[in-house]
Formats: C-alpha cells, sequence, structure tokens
C-alpha cells in the first residue's frame, strides 16, 4: 500500500541486484491534496513521498518535480541524479518513506507558506549499477529531524524545501 492508500498490484515486483523493479503503480493524486487544510496538507505529504518513491522506482521524476519548487536546488540535485542513474543503466532498491503532519501545526506564516515540523519514517535506499550496490542510504525515523515548507497557491500545493528541524 502506499502512502496514499493506493493498492500496490500483485504483480509488482520490486528492484533485485539483477533488475530494475517491476509493474510499478504510478501514483495518483488524491481530491483531498488539493485543498488548503491540515487534512489536505498530509494528503500532499502522503502524495510527494509516494512520487518519490516512484522515482526511485522507476527513474520517472516527472511526478515529483511537478509538484515540486524549483528552487529547491538539493531537491532538483536529487532527482537529476535519479535520472543520470536510470540513464546510465543503474535503478535504485527501496526509497519508500512516510511523512506525517503531526496534529496542530497547520499555521498559514505572514508570506503565505506554512512550515512544518514533519515525522519522517525512511526505509533507505541503494542505487545498484552493474548489479553492484554503489551507495547506500540507511533507515531513519523520527520527529525532530526536518521542516518542510510549503506553499498554496492556485488551488494546489507545492513542497518548496525541507531542512533540518529548526532551521527554516
Amino acid at each position: 500500500m502506499l502512502a496514499t492508500g493506493q493498492k500496490v498490484p500483485d504483480d509488482y515486483e520490486a528492484a533485485a541486484l539483477e533488475h530494475p523493479a517491476r509493474n510499478v503503480p504510478r501514483p495518483v493524486m488524491p481530491a483531498e491534496a488539493r485543498e488548503e487544510t491540515e487534512a489536505g496538507a498530509q494528503a500532499f505529504l502522503h502524495y510527494r513521498a509516494d512520487a518519490h518513491w516512484y522515482a526511485m522506482q522507476t527513474g520517472d521524476t516527472s511526478l515529483v518535480r511537478e509538484v515540486t519548487a524549483l528552487e529547491c536546488s538539493n531537491c532538483t540535485e536529487q532527482f537529476d541524479e535519479i535520472d543520470e542513474l536510470y540513464r546510465d543503466g543503474g535503478w535504485a532498491r527501496g526509497g519508500w518513506e512516510e511523512v506525517t503532519l503531526p496534529r496542530g501545526h497547520f499555521i498559514k506564516r505572514a508570506d503565505g507558506g506554512y512550515n512544518f515540523p514533519v515525522e519522517v519514517d525512511s526505509k533507505g535506499f541503494q542505487t545498484v549499477v552493474s548489479s553492484q550496490v554503489r551507495v547506500t542510504q540507511m533507515p531513519f525515523s523520527g520527529n525532530d529531524l526536518l521542516d518542510i515548507y510549503m506553499d498554496f497557491r492556485d488551488g494546489h500545493w507545492t513542497h518548496v524545501t525541507a531542512s533540518p528541524r529548526g532551521s527554516l
């Protein structure tokens, strides 16, 4: 099951050292993720996490790029690295994350955006090239790790940036 609640099909096959993931479900943004509400922000965070996982599984970064601001240079760099990995014949294993907005933090800032102290549960990932693991990010979890700054304009959320807790 994806973070948005979307079912993973029975024929999905996780990536292995021998091959990339197969039959990866393309995430669908839930209608609630288009609302400027606390539930809408959470639904958007779930969708973005699913879109990022999809990029890691398939090399298709278009969905996660659509909902991420260009000024997030760290995000763009990460998406470019995924593109390059797949372009060079490699792939990623894992990459699943769940991002949760704790209740009571849905407060609009004076600049019109929202700064959320999120809880993150990451299962980690590996990159594979020529059946060899090249990069490993270990799993991590915590509620004091990241702040995410998001904006709601023209009827949709945009992930602007993520930074270590307290730095935004």
